[in-house]
């Protein structure tokens, strides 16, 4: 039995669900770049089990149901998740954005949260955001930072693109909702 086989459901818009739709990919219309999402199943989520974080079923835009994450109460946010650069096109500038929202009642978001984007010469992003202000119940993306592929080649297998959302203040945070993180090609 080969575990390594990947799942794909296909919808009429040019996207596919790949790992039981826990990641979706895409070509953009215009371009033909290969675009993906790594919803929240697939990111790494530290205490992301049920003590501290709901998941919900949601529908995508594509009539697709996909879990979310939903935060109940953390005080150390931490969200990782990474894109290989061998699935996506070559010579190509992309962005890499969280899709999150704040519910009515989310609280503890005083500090700014950090994005850290990782490349793979070792060089890294970083920026903050503030959600304190931001509007309640409404999808939002949090620009982690851009990065440029190479064309393809030997070493373009393996290689990733890291990139973290994060807040470790140790104090209470709650009402945050994870839909996933998307990397696109920057127009």
């Amino acid at each position: 039995m080969n575990l390594n086989k990947k799942k794909v459901v296909t919808t009429d818009n040019n996207e596919k669900f790949l790992e039981h739709k826990r990641k979706k990919t895409w070509e953009e219309a215009k371009s033909g770049h290969k675009c993906f999402m790594l919803y929240a199943r697939s990111l790494y989520i530290t205490l992301g089990g049920n003590e501290y974080w709901n998941w919900n079923s949601f529908k995508d835009t594509s009539d697709e149901n996909i879990e979310v994450a939903k935060l109940s109460h953390v005080c150390w946010l931490n969200v990782r998740g990474k894109f290989k650069i061998s699935d996506l096109s070559p010579r190509t500038l992309y962005e890499v954005v969280y899709e999150v929202k704040l519910t009515k009642g989310a609280s503890g978001w005083e500090l700014p949260i950090n994005l850290r984007l990782s490349l793979t010469n070792g060089r890294a992003q970083e920026r903050q955001f503030s959600l304190l202000q931001k509007p309640r119940r409404q999808w939002m993306e949090l620009n982690v930072g851009n990065f440029c592929t190479e064309e393809n080649g030997e070493t373009g297998e393996t290689r990733e693109v890291c990139f973290d959302l994060y807040e470790h203040g140790g104090h209470w945070k709650t009402g945050l909702v994870i839909r996933g993180a998307i990397s696109r090609s920057k127009s």
